[in-house]
């Protein structure tokens, strides 16, 4: 019998290559995704892995990406600090012109309306664009249509209720993104990467005083964050939650690549006896019987 699982996948910025590590886990472990959920870049990486891409096929794209980052705004991209220019230029190169209904597992990503305070599940039309739209954390990406959609991290990090509702008789894995080491103070993080930002926006201050500014936001934000996911996490209950070592990195720090994607399959790994235990068939009537019930 396969051991099919759903996946909801944290948003992070450049931690998001630790999605495809602990993918990898789960293939190699014999573990069949039958559904993914995706916030900010859960999403991201979340849709090529839907693809059925090879997770070290969507790696070696990231590699590249990173030794020449492109965050080229568009001409017709809103008000933001950088662009999408060069990420949906990977994303093309493995679901162009693909929607949702075309995708070989179920996939689903979140958003929110600047104009309705209200979160919005996005699982059909352009996968591209859906990507775009829940990556667009608010002043830094482009805002997409006229709901004013943004970052789907804004409200819910970690995407539980989409994932479940992709199939609600399967254990929902989280992978969540925040955790830090022992001795990592939020003072000691980084920031975006300062020479991608155009020069209009550092004409009146240094670039120094930039970074500092933008890492004070940056760790604010990153505190409101993971509060805001371990409330949603003990609200929801995922069936496992897997957690690398990947909070000390900033959402668009350079970054090599295949540690991230290491550090997420050990995470995955160290948590394949929960999972197990999960599949087992007493826990799986359970979760039938809970979330299944006919209405």
């Amino acid at each position: 019998m396969a051991k099919q699982i759903v996946l909801a996948l944290g948003g992070g910025g450049v931690r998001g290559i630790a999605h495809l590590g602990a993918v990898q886990c789960l293939l190699d472990n014999d573990y069949e995704i039958n559904g993914i959920a995706g916030t900010s870049a859960g999403g991201m990486f979340g849709a090529p892995l839907a693809a059925q891409v090879p997770s070290m096929e969507i790696l070696a794209a990231v590699t590249n990406f990173f030794k020449s980052p492109d965050f080229r705004r568009g001409s017709s991209d809103s008000a933001s600090l950088v662009g999408t220019t060069g990420i949906e230029h990977v994303l093309a190169k493995f679901i162009e012109g693909k929607k949702f209904i075309d995708l070989p597992i179920k996939f689903a990503v979140t958003s929110v309306s600047l104009k309705t305070g209200e979160e919005v599940i996005i699982n059909e039309g352009d996968v591209i664009k859906a990507v775009l739209t829940t990556i667009a954390i608010p002043g830094v990406f482009p805002t997409m249509g006229e709901d004013v959609l943004v970052d789907g991290g804004v409200l819910d990090p970690i995407p539980v209720r989409p994932a479940r509702a992709l199939n609600p008789s399967l254990p929902v894995v989280a992978v969540v993104l925040h955790t830090k080491p022992a001795d990592f103070s939020p003072m000691d993080s980084t920031t975006v990467v300062i020479d991608q930002i155009p020069e209009a926006i550092v004409d009146r201050l240094t670039k120094t005083r930039l970074g500092e500014s933008l890492r004070n936001l940056n760790v604010g934000v990153e505190l409101s964050s993971e509060r805001l996911t371990e409330l949603n996490l003990e609200l929801t209950k995922p069936d496992v939650i897997v957690r690398p070592i990947t909070g000390h990195y900033a959402m668009l720090q350079k970054v090599e690549p295949t540690d991230l994607f290491d550090e997420g399959y050990r995470a995955m790994e160290e948590q394949l006896p929960t999972l197990a235990d999960a599949l087992s068939f007493v826990k799986s009537v359970k979760r039938i019987s809970k979330y299944t019930t006919a209405k």
